[in-house]
């Protein structure tokens, strides 16, 4: 095919098909927020406990962070049209041996993923819901070794925008002014 001083052939025309649509779906991600900060509110969440993910993107690219006592949980993710595939992993030594894991064993764990989160935005974008699926890791006391890994069945996971900027929050134990309990302090 020529068009004017240029002659395509057809890998170009599928070239430029590729390209358009990858250009489409970088624009998408850019006009579809999920930056900010997202608090869990579906009925699992024990009555007290607040769960809360900081995300950021770059157009289809989502990342985010939980931060815990001992350590933080990171996100990663690919945003598919209203769709949100991510993956958990969790960083920190002292969170992971909190959660009764062996301290060899929490090397192992620490920085891998350890939870996949399928979402999907609301129409208003107010809400993202869908599924987690968290990883079952099986180890041995003596000596203290991971045995064996698989993913759970999935759970339903519903999370509300709190902030549309990203809110660092930390968790702070013992506040000897106030007998409430740990205080949730935003930084």
């Amino acid at each position: 095919m020529i068009i004017g001083p240029f002659h395509l052939e057809v890998w170009h025309l599928v070239l430029l098909i590729l390209f358009a649509l990858f250009l489409g779906w970088m624009l998408w991600g850019f006009l579809t927020p999920v930056t900010g900060t997202w608090e869990r509110v579906d009925e699992d969440v024990a009555p007290g406990r607040v769960e809360r993910i900081t995300l950021v993107q770059f157009g289809p690219f989502v990342r985010g962070r939980r931060m815990m006592k001992g350590g933080f949980q990171e996100y990663n993710g690919l945003l598919r049209g209203r769709s949100l595939a991510m993956t958990r992993a969790d960083h920190g030594h002292q969170m992971i041996t909190n959660q009764g894991f062996p301290p060899e064993v929490a090397k192992e764990i620490d920085g891998s993923v350890t939870a996949r989160l399928t979402l999907t935005l609301s129409a208003d974008r107010t809400v993202i819901h869908g599924t987690f699926a968290p990883q079952k890791i099986e180890f041995t006391y003596t000596p203290p070794k991971v045995t064996r890994r698989l993913f759970l069945e999935p759970s339903f996971r519903r999370y509300k925008l709190i902030s549309r900027k990203p809110l660092e929050t930390e968790v702070v134990e013992d506040n000897p002014a106030d007998d409430k309990g740990p205080l949730r302090r935003t930084v």
